[in-house]
Order: structure tokens, then sequence, then C-alpha cells
């Protein structure tokens, strides 16, 4: 899973991959970083990492990340060029998520013809399934989203282009 964030001016991009034993390899901006995040009680997560651990929260609030870890806080948002491109994805009918999620299925392919209102992508939020719906009839050119992968809210989903004629 890659992800970009904006704190300040920086935008910093993170990959994240599950390991075997449940830790997360996080790659931020070339450094990586083995990680284990342990869920408690409000809603937080126990980070760990080496000798080190934190207590952490995340709230999200329209197009910003609220993060607060080891009594710091962070406002992270999506980058000019995401937002942008979010931006032209509700203009031209490609698909959105509408808040962070978790993709629990993909129902479409990259040359797919669908119809509007088929369903081709269902997220887990807040313990809802949310069905991703096509806007309208057309032809999925690509899905850039798998099962499993956490989304972000705004992230792009998949890109639709006209039904030929």
């Amino acid at each position: 899973m890659n992800f970009s964030y904006q704190h300040g001016e920086q935008v910093y991009t993170v990959q994240l991959e599950q390991l075997s034993d449940g830790r997360f390899q996080a790659v931020v901006d070339g450094r990586a970083y083995t990680v284990r995040a342990v869920p408690v009680a409000e809603g937080g997560w126990l980070i760990e990492w080496g000798d080190g651990r934190a207590l952490g929260y995340a709230a999200t609030s329209e197009r910003t990340r609220h993060v607060h870890i080891g009594g710091h806080t962070f406002d992270l948002s999506l980058p000019d060029t995401q937002l942008s491109r979010r931006r032209s994805a509700a203009s031209s009918g490609d698909l959105a998520a509408q808040m962070p999620g978790l993709v629990i299925d993909v129902l479409a392919s990259a040359g797919d013809t669908v119809e509007r209102g088929q369903t081709l992508v269902i997220l887990e939020a807040m313990k809802m399934e949310i069905r991703v719906n096509a806007p309208a009839a057309g032809v999925v050119e690509r899905v850039l989203v798998e099962r499993g992968a956490v989304v972000e809210l705004g992230q792009l989903l998949v890109e639709m282009g006209a039904t030929a004629e």
C-alpha cells in the first residue's frame, strides 16, 4: 500500500507492507521502519518499534488526518497533486473513496464494460459495508486497489472511460 501525505510544505511518501508475523514494514521517504501496531481502548494504537513504543490516535476531518502520537500532534493532508486528481476524478466519472476504509472486495477488472449503478468495489468503514458503484455506463480503464488494501478519503479506486459507441 502506498500513501502520500503533506505536513506543512513537505510531502511524505509512505509504503506499508504487512509482514507474515503481523508487524509492518513502513518505508517513509526511503527510510525503513519495522513496527507492530496493537489496538488499545478508545480506538488508539500502541505502536512498537525496536526498543521504542508510543500510544497513538488518529481522526479524520474533511481532507485532513489528525495524528497524535507520543505527545505530538501532526495534521496530515493529501498533497495538492492528489487533491487535483481527486477533483478531476469527481468530474470524469472515476471513483474515489468517500471515507477511509478497508477494501473487502473488488468486483471489476481493467477492460470490463459496466452498467450505471453496478458495484465495482466494496469498502468497510466504521463497521459498515460501502458499495462503490459505477456512476454511468462505461469501461473500467484501471483498478487502483486490491482486496485488503486500506484506502484514504479521496483516494482514487477505479478509473473509468466512456463506452465505445
